[in-house]
């Protein structure tokens, strides 16, 4: 019989559950890849990006998605950290109209356990703002979130950013400058490694 390098490729990978964090999304199940046989860390890095909906089983959620990245191995099973939260841009584009501002900001910060992260935060006010509230609203969601964010632990952070904890904490803040529609974290991306758990 002819060597078949195809099959003999084939033959040798297997398919792998990959798990969630078991902060917040308790190891939930996320899907499988395909690795060879035995090389399993060679998936260490590889990232998987899902509907938060989807993972939680919580509609609520449904206009977030969440960006793993494989980083162990264990009994078989691969597992992973978050290292992205998002707001999908079709979201976005819905709740930004003509008749309102969209106030955007981008910058880093540092949560207790010494992650870093960017986020960007966002804010769809009731009118049109002039260029001075615009600076003063950016200014006030940049200041607030420099304090909180300090006093959490990253998954904490991302907890509270999902649930809307954070954006309902500032609104009272926010509205004293002008009148507030949506506020929004549209995303945080972890900047800080994760630690990658090559089996020994």
């Amino acid at each position: 019989m002819a060597y078949n390098k195809r099959y003999a490729d084939w033959s040798r990978k297997v398919w792998i559950e990959v798990y969630a964090p078991d902060k917040i999304f308790n190891s939930i199940l996320l899907g499988e890849t395909i690795v060879n046989r035995d090389e399993e860390e060679k998936v260490f890095g590889r990232k998987i990006e899902l509907n938060l909906a989807f993972i939680t089983g919580n509609f609520k959620y449904q206009n977030y998605k969440a960006k793993f990245k494989i980083n162990r191995l264990s009994g078989g099973k691969l597992y992973s950290e978050l290292v992205e939260l998002s707001l999908y841009d079709s979201y976005i584009r819905r709740i930004s109209r003509k008749e309102t501002s969209k106030i955007d900001d981008s910058f880093i910060l540092k949560t207790k356990d010494d992650v870093e992260i960017r986020i960007k935060p966002l804010v769809i006010t009731r009118f049109k703002a002039n260029r001075e509230q615009k600076t003063a609203i950016r200014k006030a969601y940049r200041e607030f979130l420099e304090s909180k964010v300090s006093t959490l632990d990253f998954y904490e952070v991302i907890e509270k950013a999902m649930n809307y904890e954070i954006q309902e904490e500032v609104r009272p803040i926010l509205n004293k400058i002008f009148p507030i529609d949506r506020i929004e974290i549209r995303k945080i991306v972890r900047l800080s490694p994760i630690k990658m758990e090559v089996p020994s």
